[in-house]
């Protein structure tokens, strides 16, 4: 039987050995994160003593935490802007994933070429039967200002402009903007009208991700450059003051091991 003395050095011995612990903050892209997580999970099953915590808050917000000394690492799903770039700040490619355009799995379009899409984003089409689909009207949705996702798909579709020497965003200001890949899914998977864009290796059966140009957007397609709209997932850290349990969680992630289950997950390794 414990007696009381004996239970509160028990209780006092587990705290410490909790406090004990080494933590490891990492934060930024949304779309990032959900590998991210999964990796810190595995990393942690092997290293007990480091806690790894995960948090999903964009990539620009990512980039300025670690920039303020706030994360020990960053996630970026889009490569860094000229004022972003900082000599101290370190950037590590740890996976390639692509943006899918995502409808309802009721509605029977099932590809958009580059102009359709950006004709839609500019407010220019506004009704599905005008790209092969029903008489409805299209509820476009976007990301966040912060979202790596909004600026690698913006990029590509050719959905920003110049003003003052600044990129800034050209879509239609009528169309609904959310804050993660989970949200949009959401949105079009209960939404006949719906047509939105999520990390592809989010992509699961609740929605339906259509063709672009012709092409799937598979794993296999990514891999070959068949499948175009693709953008990297980054880790960010300050050289000079990264501790070793965060380099060593960097390291894991560009191994082998964490590769393949970066591969597993539906994304394409920096090692191929």
């Amino acid at each position: 039987m414990l007696t009381r003395t004996t239970l509160c050095a028990l209780i006092a011995s587990l705290t410490f050995s909790v406090h004990a612990k080494e933590r490891v903050t990492v934060t930024g892209s949304t779309s990032a994160s959900h590998i991210v997580e999964i990796l810190a999970e595995t990393y942690s099953s092997k290293h007990t003593e480091t806690l790894i915590e995960v948090q999903g808050i964009g990539s620009s917000a990512g980039i300025s935490a670690v920039k303020q000394n706030v994360a020990d690492l960053g996630m970026s799903s889009r490569y860094l802007k000229p004022e972003e770039i900082n000599p101290d700040l370190s950037t590590v490619t740890i996976a390639h994933d692509g943006i899918a355009l995502v409808v309802h799995k009721e509605n029977p379009v099932a590809n958009l070429n580059k102009a359709q899409v950006e004709k839609i984003y500019h407010g220019e089409i506004t009704n599905w039967k005008d790209v092969g689909g029903p008489d409805l009207k299209i509820a476009v949705v976007s990301r966040e200002n912060a979202s790596g996702s909004r600026f690698s798909f913006e990029d590509f579709m050719g959905l920003t402009q110049q003003i003052e020497g600044q990129t800034v965003s050209d879509i239609n200001p009528q169309v609904l903007i959310v804050n993660t890949n989970g949200t949009v899914k959401s949105l079009v998977s209960r939404n006949k009208h719906a047509l939105g864009y999520v990390s592809l290796g989010s992509v699961d059966d609740s929605i339906k991700a259509l063709d672009f140009e012709g092409v799937s957007p598979s794993l296999e397609n990514l891999e070959s450059g068949k499948y175009k709209i693709s953008r990297p997932f980054l880790m960010l850290y300050k050289e000079k003051k990264i501790k070793d349990s965060a380099k060593d969680f960097v390291d894991y992630v560009t191994s082998k091991s964490g590769q393949n289950l970066i591969e597993q997950r539906g994304y394409v390794s920096v090692l191929d």
